[in-house]
């Protein structure tokens, strides 16, 4: 018998978008939530060498990068409701925006959120402010394109919606406790948080995340793997 895929992910990071798929496909799965050091650790980098999650082992398959984690997902578990079909239109509008997300939403919060990464110190300030209004045109792109049902495609929720939901909720609450991003002149993103945050998977996933952050104030490594 197969053993279930086990996802590994940070509470807060972009790896929620691959649990909130799982959920959506009903299929078990177990969650492994890693702190820095495991990420570095040379049994970690035997699942991802990259360090970084998300990451997917699924049997004897493994899975980086959270675009490809989706796609997997969608065509081994086979559900077009949350992903069209190869060769179809919809396919194609999958592709482009889990392309948009990945290399320019997820880069301008990084730009926003962490400039001393990018720039001498001084010049935080001014990257900082070039990174804010890039990030602001980005949402507003956003924003004008939602589907007129409120998510990424009009055939309904896919797994784009998922991956953009855990990276666009870094818009409301950042880990200084503050609000990144006003989304008064947002409405269409606005009324996605509204539409996501409705659903039972979404809540789960959610709820998944919040307890696992809680255990891993105490631990380096919790969740169902055991390493070795």
């Amino acid at each position: 018998m197969k053993d279930q895929p086990i996802l590994f992910i940070i509470p807060g990071a972009c790896s929620l978008g691959s649990q909130i798929t799982l959920e959506w496909l009903k299929t078990p799965y177990q969650v492994g939530i890693t702190s820095p050091e495991i990420r570095q650790s040379e049994q970690f980098r035997k699942i991802n060498p990259a360090g970084k999650v998300g990451a997917l082992k699924d049997g004897d398959v493994v899975v980086g990068e959270n675009l490809a984690i989706l796609l997997y997902l969608a065509d081994n578990y086979a559900s077009h409701a949350i992903c069209p079909p190869h060769g179809s239109d919809g396919r194609a509008i999958i592709y482009q925006w889990l392309s948009y997300l990945s290399s320019t939403l997820h880069p301008a919060f990084q730009h926003f959120n962490y400039p001393s990464r990018f720039v001498e110190d001084d010049y935080v300030d001014k990257f900082r402010e070039l990174a804010e209004a890039r990030l602001l045109a980005i949402l507003q792109y956003i924003d004008n394109n939602l589907s007129e049902n409120g998510f990424f495609l009009s055939t309904g929720a896919t797994i784009v919606d998922a991956q953009a939901y855990g990276l666009l909720r870094w818009c409301k609450k950042h880990s200084r406790g503050e609000n990144l991003v006003d989304l008064t002149a947002f409405p269409k993103i606005r009324n996605f948080f509204a539409l996501m945050e409705q659903d039972s998977a979404v809540k789960n996933a959610l709820l998944i995340e919040q307890q696992q952050s809680e255990v891993l104030k105490d631990s380096l490594f919790a969740g169902y793997f055991e390493f070795g």
